[in-house]
Parts: C-alpha cells; sequence; structure tokens
C-alpha cells in the first residue's frame, strides 16, 4: 500500500507527524542541500571580500595548516601566538612521526579553554576518522597544547580559542607561515 505525503500531513502533533512521516515512502532519491564550503581556490579567485565563515588567522607549515576560528576574552596577538604555537609544535611533530612512516593526511576541529592550573584544557574535540588520524592529533596537537599555558582568566571571563587544523605529508603549498590570514585553510 502507497503512503502520500498529502496523507500524512493532516497529523495533529509534531511527534505524531514524525513518526507517520517515518512511514511514508520516500520518493526513491537523496536530497542534498547546497554546500556552502569555500575552498581557497574560490578565495584566490577573488570576489574580493572574505567569506562569512574565513578563519581570523592562518598558519601554514609544510606539513600542516592551522586555522583560528575564534577566540574569547584574549587578545588577537595571545591568539595568533598560539595558533602559532600549535603550527609550530604540529609541524616538529608530523616530521617525527613522518619518519617513522606513521603520519597520514587528517583534520581536527577543538575549542582550548584556559584551566585552573593556566594550562589548556581541551573540549569539543572532532578528529576525521581513523584511528591513525586520532593518534597523530593526541601526539601532535593535543598533548602538546595541553602542556601550553593560556592567558589568564580574568573578570570578563575565561580565555578560549576554537581552532581547525588539517597535516598530512609535506607539500610546497603549505608553507607560508600566517601569512593568509582570513583564508581558508
Amino acid at each position: 500500500m502507497r503512503v502520500s505525503l498529502v496523507a500524512c500531513a493532516p497529523l495533529a502533533s509534531i511527534v505524531a507527524t514524525a513518526i507517520a512521516l517515518a512511514g511514508c515512502p520516500s520518493p526513491g532519491r537523496d536530497v542534498v542541500p547546497e554546500s556552502r564550503d569555500v575552498r581557497g581556490d574560490a578565495v584566490d579567485a577573488g570576489a574580493g571580500a572574505h567569506p562569512a565563515d574565513a578563519y581570523t588567522y592562518v598558519a601554514r607549515r609544510p606539513h600542516a595548516a592551522v586555522g583560528l576560528v575564534g577566540a574569547h576574552f584574549m587578545s588577537d596577538a595571545d591568539a595568533q601566538r598560539i595558533v602559532d604555537r600549535v603550527a609550530d609544535d604540529l609541524e616538529s611533530c608530523a616530521r617525527r612521526v613522518e619518519q617513522r612512516g606513521e603520519l597520514v593526511e587528517g583534520a581536527l576541529q577543538l575549542v582550548a579553554v584556559t584551566g585552573s592550573r593556566g594550562t589548556a584544557e581541551i573540549s569539543d574535540v572532532r578528529f576525521a576518522p581513523g584511528g591513525p588520524v586520532a593518534a597523530n592529533a593526541l601526539e601532535c596537537i593535543i598533548a602538546p597544547l595541553r602542556a601550553s599555558t593560556f592567558p589568564a582568566a580574568t573578570k570578563a571571563g575565561v580565555p578560549a580559542v576554537a581552532i581547525e587544523a588539517t597535516w598530512g605529508i609535506a607539500s610546497s603549498a603549505n608553507t607560508d607561515a600566517g601569512a593568509d590570514a582570513g583564508r581558508p585553510l
């Protein structure tokens, strides 16, 4: 028996509607919303203005790029120093991991907040899929970041940064150290 969406629509409550729609047959195709991803080439090709979701600052290294998504209760200079430190630590670690033959292409998003001991506490971590990606991220980003000092909390609030990082085998395209502020990774 085929049930149409029109037959499912008059249900009284939202919950009942959701249950009814789950039982309605699909038209046989997936619908994907329009993507808003911005790639470096799109920005380079140049609409002139930076997209709304551009990074505040980007530090590029041969094996990695680290973007500052945002910072709260700290100066821009402090936030940029943190991103540069993460990029430098990631680069030196990636070289060691690459020599062991364990470096994989990966990505991570995280939020780092000043902890009670003045060091970074990490939350809201997302890794690209795969155990080797998580292993690289833990060794090369999270462990060094947790050991680093962060700006002290003030009456205004607790300092925090949100960053995204990508890494992999060295590429000559990732060598400008932070000169691309505002550009996507």
